[in-house]
């Protein structure tokens, strides 16, 4: 019994040996060219895009006299004003009526409701 287990091991450990001793399988091509064939296109990072469609800017608000308040545009939803001020700002004017003053909580700036 104690030989049978004896061979066993000695036989694991020849077959464990074997098979480390075998080449790593071949690695397979890149799907992709990692590099491209001409230099990249510099870009200066300071530069304004061609494109403008996804720069979102609001009209700068009309000159006031002393005492007037710009008025807000409305939004995309019912009680929802962009503030006249920037960061331009989506605030909820539910209970104001058209022509009362509202503060932006941004900047505590006042503005006409819409």
């Amino acid at each position: 019994m104690r030989m049978s287990k004896s061979i066993f091991a000695a036989a694991f450990a020849v077959m464990a040996l074997a098979a480390s001793c075998t080449p790593p399988p071949d690695v397979p091509p890149p799907r992709f060219r990692p590099n491209p064939p001409y230099p990249p296109e510099v870009v200066d990072p300071y530069a304004q895009p061609a494109d403008d469609t996804y720069q979102e800017t609001a009209p700068p608000p009309a000159p006031t006299r002393p005492g007037e308040y710009p008025t807000a545009r409305r939004g995309a939803r019912p009680n929802e004003v962009i503030s006249p001020y920037e960061p331009f700002n989506v605030i909820d004017v539910e209970g104001f009526g058209s022509g009362q003053l509202a503060r932006d909580p941004s900047n505590n700036k006042i503005f006409r409701v819409p």
